[in-house]
């Protein structure tokens, strides 16, 4: 049994350890936590708070032996199990949380939050139903935090494609919450999800208003602004989020394309080659660099930036009908590779069960590259079947060309 004196110096430091975790220093508050657990190692307060002192620091893994030792200590503390599994879902160790959870709410039914955490928990591990009726409990039982339970509850309806749900929630989550800024991102990144990027816009400006510095927030009002092909306002958006945060992949490859759209081609080539720099097993910066130099007429090197992609992604539609167009269109005869191009046009239609019209259209071409024009008016005609209005014209301008016996050759613009 622990003297008088030693209680009194334990509990001198859980005192300094407290005051150092409200002025930020977690470092000073892990150390006396420390001192106080060596003093008395049998009181579970002290490893509970030296966790949330860890957590403050990032050390999750200390965080978590901690929370452990004090569950050992005191196993009818609902609010130990509840801390863990908050613990345990950032770590995405889903089953776990769900359980601690169960324990916690066992121990003490009030315990309204946990509910909404359990909710996050099942949904993101796939128990869309369970989640459901979770929030549902934590949105009647805790009123003061509503907005957060609804504003998941949206998120887990666009995970599900259900955005007339989602926007409700969402709009709910604004009513209640009107200065929180990730109601008005969630609710903007659900009108980005349907279509409606001047909405869209609105809300992550609003964001921003709120919280300048919400970088998911600014690259999302940037890939809306591309949207909107309001391009100097996206790259605006986009230089600073880099400049905060250099490492966004996301955000080289907004810019790049704006870039490009802009005219600036070596701007826009700088920004995919860094964008590949950041995610060299990701197919889609190869591809847009390789749309840069086929714009600029470096048709090999277009080549070689979609076969990168294509060995990152073999099963791309998209790629295969960018080289497939490639070496049928090219001006470059010795570009171009009609059998190759056949072969790749062909698969990018198996893979989108010959449904698109873009991809039969390339085809087409392939098939007037090799010199079989009944074929490429065949996949014309079938192509013009699904094409949009605004495409018509430039369709029916290639039927005409293999009507007559003529290939396409495309000068890149």
């Amino acid at each position: 049994m622990p003297s008088d004196r030693t209680t009194v110096d334990a509990q001198a430091l859980f005192e300094r350890g407290h005051q150092s975790f409200q002025s930020g220093d977690f470092r000073e508050a892990v150390e006396c936590f420390s001192r106080a657990i060596r003093m008395r190692p049998n009181v579970a307060a002290g490893y509970r708070y030296r966790a949330l002192a860890h957590l403050e620091m990032g050390n999750r893994l200390d965080a978590l032996n901690d929370f452990d030792a004090a569950i050992r200590l005191k196993s009818d503390d609902p609010l130990l199990y509840a801390e863990r599994a908050r613990l345990l879902y950032r770590q995405q160790t889903f089953p776990a949380a769900i359980a601690d959870c169960d324990k916690a709410l066992t121990l003490d039914p009030g315990l309204a939050p946990v509910y909404g955490l359990r909710g996050d928990c099942y949904a993101a591990n796939g128990e869309s139903q369970k989640a459901f009726d979770d929030f549902e409990k934590a949105i009647a039982s805790d009123p003061e935090h509503a907005a957060d339970y609804r504003l998941s509850r949206a998120d887990l309806f666009v995970e599900l494609e259900e955005y007339d749900s989602a926007l409700k929630d969402a709009d709910a989550a604004v009513q209640l919450a009107p200065e929180s800024p990730r109601a008005y991102q969630t609710r903007g990144l659900i009108y980005r999800s349907m279509g409606d990027i001047g909405a869209a816009d609105r809300d992550f400006t609003r964001t921003l208003d709120l919280d300048p510095d919400r970088a998911i927030a600014r690259l999302a009002r940037a890939t809306v602004r591309l949207g909107k092909k309001d391009y100097a306002a996206a790259v605006a958006d986009c230089d600073r989020v880099l400049k905060a945060a250099p490492d966004i992949g996301k955000a080289y490859e907004v810019r790049g394309l704006c870039r490009k759209s802009l005219g600036d081609h070596s701007g826009a080539l700088a920004d995919f080659t860094e964008a590949v720099k950041l995610s060299p097993n990701v197919p889609l910066p190869y591809n847009l660099r390789a749309g840069v130099h086929y714009v600029q007429g470096r048709y090999q090197k277009a080549i070689q930036d979609h076969l990168a992609a294509l060995q990152r992604d073999p099963q791309d539609a998209g790629t295969f009908n960018q080289l497939a167009w490639i070496w049928a269109t090219a001006p470059d005869p010795d570009v171009r590779n009609g059998t190759r191009a056949k072969e790749c046009a062909t698969r990018a239609c198996e893979l989108t069960e010959w449904d698109e019209p873009s991809y039969l259209d390339t085809l087409a071409a392939a098939c007037a590259e090799l010199g079989d024009y009944d074929d490429a008016v065949k996949w014309m005609e079938k192509a013009m079947e699904k094409v949009s209005v605004e495409a018509e014209d430039d369709y029916r301008s290639r039927l005409v060309l293999y009507q007559d016996g003529k290939p396409a050759r495309v000068a890149p613009r």
